[in-house]
């Protein structure tokens, strides 16, 4: 019985629960995406940095590479590799860096390979968080336009019959109700996932930055061998 009953309130809430009804379905859409996206990320990370910084610290830029590329699409992978490439390509060209010009500029295009990778990797992990955001802001509101609406079907049920009581007035506060009840439904997770997939975010992006240190690093240590 109650569950017909919140049956025919949703069926009777038209175009305010249907829109909250699409909003939901993308919001948990949206965060079932984000969070296989980011564990992707964390379940290769360590393993990924361990073996990056031990070739490096061996001086073998070429496998440093080589297992950079070997996990293509990983955004601190590619941050390697975007600060590897000019650091190769300079110990190609000059097989060994030395305190001096060929050095600073070798610096210099490993940290800007890097800062631009860094930004391009952060915005593909920011991808449909601000959706969510808006979902979160917006979608209260739409539960109080539905609100509203069930309210002025009160107040019209009562000018119909003439008489109040609460036998005219229930359906309408009933639909109210679940109209605000829907909103809130559609908002609560989506700004919990924001703010959890943010921070996640901000880890991410210190990973990516200490990658492209660790390249500077390696860069330095080769000038001084």
């Amino acid at each position: 019985m109650f569950g017909q009953g919140v049956l025919q309130l949703l069926l009777r809430g038209g175009a305010t629960l249907l829109i909250l009804a699409a909003c939901s379905v993308y919001s948990l859409a949206v965060i079932l995406e984000r969070v296989l996206a980011y564990r992707r990320v964390v379940r290769h990370l360590a393993a990924l940095r361990a073996e990056v910084e031990e070739a490096l610290a061996a001086g073998k830029v070429a496998e440093a590479l080589a297992a950079c590329e070997a996990r293509a699409g990983h955004p601190v992978a590619t941050v390697f590799a975007a600060g590897l490439a000019p650091l190769r390509r300079a110990l190609d060209i000059h097989s060994a860096l030395a305190p001096g010009p060929n050095l600073a500029a070798t610096l210099e295009a490993i940290r800007g390979a890097t800062a631009r990778e860094t930004a391009d990797q952060i915005a593909s992990l920011e991808r449909r968080l601000p959706s969510l955001a808006t979902l979160g802001n917006v979608s209260p509101f739409i539960g109080l336009f539905g609100t509203v609406l069930g309210i002025i079907r009160a107040f019209e049920a009562i000018a119909a019959t003439g008489a109040g009581g609460l036998a005219v007035v229930s359906a309408g506060i009933a639909e109210a109700l679940v109209a605000t009840a829907a909103g809130l439904f559609v908002a609560i997770p989506a700004v919990i996932a924001y703010n959890t997939f943010v921070g996640r975010v901000k880890i991410f992006a210190q990973e990516m930055d200490r990658a492209g240190q660790v390249v500077v690093e390696a860069a330095l240590r080769e000038a001084t061998r």
